[in-house]
């Protein structure tokens, strides 16, 4: 469900796939090709939420800001299921991975990954191009680029998988 909020309505392009059970609130922007996978909660009250091209926030995810922070991911962005991205800054091309917890003025550099159940604290910046994992998270080490590019395959299968669920989810009876 798309939700207005004191005036501000989400802008989504024609092309985001929302699965059922999503509620995208107030001021959030979604571009192209861009999917947002069943039970995910995308809330821009009292800041706002950017959501950048074939950018996947699986199943059961949490977006949400803070008065001083905004989040803002970028394009070819995995985030995988149960994430909680609160008011931070995710660059393009990560994977943040199943139940990662990013808070309030994170930074992630591009091409990283986040490792599953990590803890990414206020004001914590990770670097690009970096494996990050751990509560709270720590580099590991530098990404090999075919990991990087592992992930920006990711990325694009899930835009591909997107366009076929607008077209064959069915409510079943």
């Amino acid at each position: 469900m798309i939700y207005e909020f004191q005036k501000a309505r989400p802008e989504l392009d024609s092309t985001v796939y929302v699965a059922p059970g999503v509620a995208i609130v107030g001021r959030v922007e979604i571009d192209e090709y861009s999917s947002i996978w069943f039970n995910t909660v995308i809330r821009g009250d009292v800041n706002f939420v950017k959501i950048g091209r074939h950018t996947n926030i699986q199943d059961g995810s949490v977006i949400h800001v803070d008065t001083n922070y905004s989040t803002e991911i970028g394009d070819y962005v995995s985030a995988g299921h149960k994430v909680i991205i609160h008011g931070s800054k995710v660059g393009s091309g990560c994977l943040i991975g199943m139940g990662a917890i990013l808070l309030d003025g994170s930074v992630i550099g591009e091409n990283t990954l986040i490792g599953a159940n990590s803890l990414v604290r206020e004001g914590q910046v990770i670097p690009a191009r970096v494996l990050a994992v751990g509560t709270p998270a720590r580099v590991l080490r530098e990404l090999k680029p075919e990991e990087i590019k592992r992930i920006r395959s990711l990325a694009e299968s899930y835009s591909k998988r997107a366009q076929v669920f607008r077209k064959e989810v069915v409510l079943a009876e």
